[in-house]
């Protein structure tokens, strides 16, 4: 069980959110000695032509090209010199495979593949320990939305969510959200290289949200059969993003710097009819929260 590969999209487009991304999967990097992977997925220039309307000439369709070509390559040399950029000021050494064993020193590598970010993220996600993706997107939002999305849903890895950049001191404070499901279950196993390194741990349910029975002193259990003394925590609150700021209130009261939940953890019918906490979560939440779905 460990957190020693990390892969963070680059989108190239929108440098605020690849900066805090970038920088925060530095940060964690060098908390737990791991390797960054940075993604920047160049859309191929060609699929621009499926997007053109109908009357257009060969001349306008091969002008298309050319134009989101160029913008793919702005793109694509903007995320890599950011990259170098950055990594230059952390001091991380930049090597696809690094000479030192996991769990020593921080180290990154930058990779540029054409393609869709819908295929290329699951892809290159799967093979790693975690991925690092920012929320906060100042342009092209949808983009970075869809790199989210894929992230969360189609890699079967936890995501650490950012909205700003993550401090070094992260982590002190954790609070698990925990509901029972097989979600929140993968967050927190998933989470213990972090959550052994914590000073205080908080289990928060939000008791009358669900008809299931949560049973929070099994997370409990489990926790200290790897060596954790956590808090419990019980919360009364209404469903849906309700429910979200109830459980974001409760995080805030317990002083937490992270949170670590489960991500989409009902069916969608039951989200029409309790709402989406983890959309709620992902809209409002300021803490950087560890998911898993």
């Amino acid at each position: 069980m460990s957190l020693n590969t990390v892969l963070v999209p680059m989108g190239g487009a929108d440098t605020t959110c690849d900066d805090t991304a970038l920088c925060s999967a530095l940060t964690f990097a060098n908390k737990m000695g791991a390797h960054v992977d940075a993604l920047h997925v160049q859309q191929d220039p060609r699929n621009a032509a499926a997007f053109v309307g109908e009357g257009m000439t060969t001349a306008m369709i091969e002008n298309v090209i050319e134009l989101a070509e160029k913008d793919a390559s702005q793109r694509s040399k903007k995320a890599e010199q950011l990259f170098n950029d950055i990594c230059e000021k952390k001091n991380i050494p930049v090597a696809e495979f690094p000479s030192t064993q996991p769990g020593q020193q921080a180290s990154a590598w930058f990779m540029t593949k054409v393609g869709s970010q819908e295929d290329l993220i699951p892809e290159y996600g799967r093979m790693v320990d975690l991925l690092v993706a920012c929320k906060k997107s100042e342009e092209h939002s949808s983009d970075n939305e869809q790199a989210l999305n894929a992230a969360i849903l189609e890699t079967g890895r936890p995501v650490l969510v950012v909205d700003h950049g993550l401090d070094a001191n992260f982590g002190k404070r954790i609070a698990v959200i925990w509901n029972g499901s097989v979600q929140s279950s993968r967050a927190l196993t998933a989470a213990l290289p972090l959550i052994k390194q914590a000073e205080k741990v908080t289990v928060i349910c939000a008791i009358d949200d669900l008809s299931e029975e949560i049973s929070p002193e099994m997370a409990l259990r489990y926790l200290k059969l790897h060596g954790v003394e956590a808090e419990s925590r019980n919360i009364n609150s209404g469903s849906g993003s309700s429910t979200a700021q109830s459980l974001m209130d409760a995080a805030k009261d317990c002083d937490a710097d992270l949170m670590v939940m489960g991500a989409y953890t009902r069916g969608r019918l039951r989200r029409l009819l309790f709402g989406a906490v983890t959309g709620a979560i992902l809209a409002k939440c300021t803490l950087p929260v560890f998911m898993a779905h």
